[in-house]
């Protein structure tokens, strides 16, 4: 025991010794660069859930300019349950996410854990979401927002919040955020 509280007193004032009277002397964090514009056609096609009745979340186009982005993107409902999505304008996660790699064990992880990057929302969603989106309806739209994207980020385009109005289909939550499995390297 006696050891263990001097091993422990040995370290603490080496820390402290190391960190006096030494000036540290750090790099500055280089500023991202911005990513050229550019043009991808995607055509990404993800459902949620995997089997049975389904959201299907669809991005077309994704397209990144000097001073900003826009995507093409659509949202249809395949099942038998009508999901909001325009009634509760705060509640609205459309828009972009970077992330630093394509890894989708790294997005499942961040989702657990709430570290997800910050979200760039769509400033502009045209036309707007409606409402309720019935069961067989799609909603096709375009996002877009002001800012640049850090050059060499991963993006994924998040989706939601959709609602269920009433019971939600087996293996489906009741309020969906969907953020891409797909990942597009700037």
């Amino acid at each position: 025991m006696i050891g263990l509280r001097l091993l422990c007193a040995v370290l603490v004032s080496g820390l402290l010794v190391s960190g006096c009277g030494a000036e540290r002397v750090t790099e500055p964090v280089p500023a991202a660069k911005a990513a050229e514009p550019q043009t991808a056609e995607l055509g990404w096609r993800e459902a949620y859930p995997l089997r049975g009745p389904q959201l299907r979340f669809h991005v077309d186009r994704l397209e990144v300019r000097s001073q900003g982005w826009s995507a093409q993107v659509a949202v249809e409902n395949a099942t038998p349950v009508t999901f909001e999505l325009g009634t509760r304008p705060l509640e609205l996660r459309f828009g972009l996410m970077l992330f630093a790699s394509s890894s989708l064990d790294e997005l499942e992880e961040a989702s657990r854990e709430g570290t997800l990057p910050s979200l760039r929302r769509a400033v502009s969603i045209e036309p707007p979401p409606p409402d309720a989106l019935r069961p067989g309806q799609t909603w096709h739209a375009t996002l877009s927002a002001p800012g640049s994207l850090a050059d060499g980020s991963f993006v994924r385009v998040s989706f939601g919040t959709l609602v269920a109005r009433g019971e939600p289909p087996p293996e489906m939550q009741p309020a969906v955020v969907w953020i891409t499995d797909k990942a597009y390297k700037l």
